[in-house]
């Protein structure tokens, strides 16, 4: 499970507050969060090698979920289970591929006008809140407003719908107030918008629409219920009997929460939890690689890692110089002595999937490049005192970090490597000279697969992720442009322009370690790109 506070992954002008330094997911969580005390299995008949008898699950969260698990105000990364487990959007990434396309959930079936202004969406019949009260359509224009009403981190993703129809019970057209080809992606994505009762949200609301009773219950429809929620010490889900769609042999899933990495890995080796998504460090991989009983999953997802350079320091305050040291960072060293088999080497400037053609990196590794250009500094120019940074609690990133500090060594730099807090790191933009002259990210990525959600967060300085502010008008502009069209030259020109700045550096593709118990089947079809969690419905017992 992630453990970042962010990943997150694209934030809008208006969106205040962040998920996460991916982030997303395929490597160690960016930002490891404390919990209270580690979890421990008080239930279930599983052993080391054995499947549980009582139909509880055991999956272990790496720190605290950080937010309340409400759909609305939820926005980071290890909790996102909570989120599709126990709610439902109209939309979601397709699973079990790594290729971006959108997959029906609670609407079977859409139409979008030519001018991307007007979703009509048919509704799936049968489906019922947790509450027992109806799914219909009237529960989507509650769900928009309620979002937008507790301002929560992903309100940008409905602030752009101008009203909802309703012509009948399983008919909702949704009419947007500007063109967008992204809404779909902004639906599917597991901190979009999801449907909640309508009933319950007003028996609930109290003071603060509702926000308090979600904090420990949920109104979903989604397979499971959250039936408990201790912060820092567990959350559980209880299979929901009147879900519309596949059900596992899994009546409860359990979620304890763990401090660190080895206490996990220790309560997964004994059998008292019995799968690990997206949580253990990479020097993990050889040991479970060759563990009996167990089983590793490398699924596919948006996140990579990522290297971003501070143009508003003096050395870096050229394309020039910023691109000589991206051109220094041996990817593939990176990638086979860090990362492993859990990640391959990006050449794109987008997420991998997300453009199908056309989409290139020009920044590719040259061992001279970097020489080469400090040779004709004067002496002055090479006396700079550089600091690469990266996230406390990553692994992963401090790792790379330290091999790329050694580079700029071999260069004839002095260059030093540091730890930040994600407070700190998020605190850059309003202030891009007080952060480090550059950021590796062990892992990230955005909300969602369009291409907008990915130039918009990374490369726009009110996208959240951007953290020096470094960008370019032209850039913004075609973003802009092709998010109303979903032109896919324009992102592919977004994208050529921006990699010119010398500020950005896509360097891997990062996938979904899942490490489970052998008997644990439909782990691959339990996930998509998007979600970088499982979808515990469709999991089974190997018999």
């Amino acid at each position: 499970m992630h453990t970042t506070s962010r990943h997150a992954l694209l934030r809008h002008p208006r969106r205040p507050a962040l998920r996460g330094l991916v982030v997303l997911a395929a490597v160690v969580p960016l930002l490891a969060l404390s919990a209270c005390s580690s979890g421990t299995r008080t239930s279930g008949g599983g052993t080391a090698s054995g499947a549980p008898t009582d139909g509880v699950l055991t999956v272990g969260l790496l720190g605290d979920i950080g937010q309340p698990p409400d759909p609305d105000i939820y926005y980071a990364n290890n909790g996102t289970a909570i989120m599709i487990n126990a709610y439902e959007g109209l939309v979601q990434y397709k699973n079990d591929t790594d290729q971006v396309a959108i997959a029906p959930r609670l609407a079977t079936s859409w139409e979008v006008n030519s001018a991307k202004t007007v979703y009509t969406f048919h509704l799936r019949h049968g489906v019922t809140f947790h509450d027992g009260t109806p799914f219909t359509a009237a529960a989507v224009d509650v769900a928009f407003k309620r979002r937008i009403a507790v301002k929560g981190g992903a309100a940008y993703m409905v602030d752009i719908v101008k009203s909802v129809a309703t012509p009948d019970d399983y008919t909702a057209v949704v009419t947007l107030k500007q063109p967008n080809a992204a809404f779909l992606s902004y639906l599917a994505s597991p901190f979009g918008p999801k449907m909640e009762s309508p009933t319950g949200l007003t028996k609930y609301a109290g003071k603060d629409d509702a926000q308090t009773y979600l904090t420990t219950h949920d109104l979903g429809t989604g397979p499971y219920e959250l039936t408990t929620a201790q912060t820092g010490t567990k959350y559980v889900l209880t299979q929901y009997k009147g879900y519309w769609g596949s059900k596992s042999p899994f009546k409860e899933i359990d979620l304890p929460v763990y401090t660190d990495e080895s206490a996990l890995e220790l309560a997964f080796d004994k059998g008292t939890v019995d799968t690990i998504v997206a949580a253990l460090p990479s020097s993990s991989l050889e040991k479970y690689s060759k563990a009996s009983g167990v089983k590793n999953y490398f699924l596919p997802t948006l996140q990579g890692s990522l290297v971003t350079v501070n143009p508003s320091h003096p050395f870096f305050s050229t394309s020039t110089a910023r691109i000589a040291f991206l051109k220094s960072i041996d990817q593939q060293k990176l990638v086979s002595q860090v990362l492993g088999k859990r990640s391959s080497v990006a050449t794109t400037m987008y997420a991998k999937g997300m453009i199908a053609s056309g989409d290139t990196q020009a920044i590719s590794y040259d061992a001279t490049a970097l020489k080469s250009y400090v040779s004709g500094l004067s002496a002055a120019q090479k006396s700079a005192k550089l600091v690469i940074g990266y996230a406390n609690g990553n692994v992963n990133a401090q790792q790379m970090t330290n091999l790329v500090v050694a580079n700029l060594q071999a260069a004839g730099l002095t260059a030093s490597a540091q730890g930040y807090d994600t407070s700190t790191v998020f605190g850059w933009i309003n202030a891009p000279t007080k952060g480090p002259d550059a950021f590796i990210d062990g892992n990230n990525g955005p909300d969602g697969g369009d291409p907008y959600m990915w130039g918009h967060v990374f490369w726009d300085a009110s996208g959240g992720i951007n953290y020096f502010g470094c960008q370019s008008s032209k850039v913004n502009s075609l973003l802009n442009d092709a998010v109303k069209t979903g032109n896919t030259a324009e992102y592919i020109q977004a994208g050529t322009l921006y990699g010119q700045t010398g500020c950005f550096l896509n360097l891997s593709y990062n996938k979904d370690w899942v490490v489970a118990k052998s008997w644990l089947t439909g782990v691959a079809g339990a996930q998509n790109l998007g979600a970088n969690e499982l979808d515990f419905s469709k999991l089974g017992i190997q018999k």
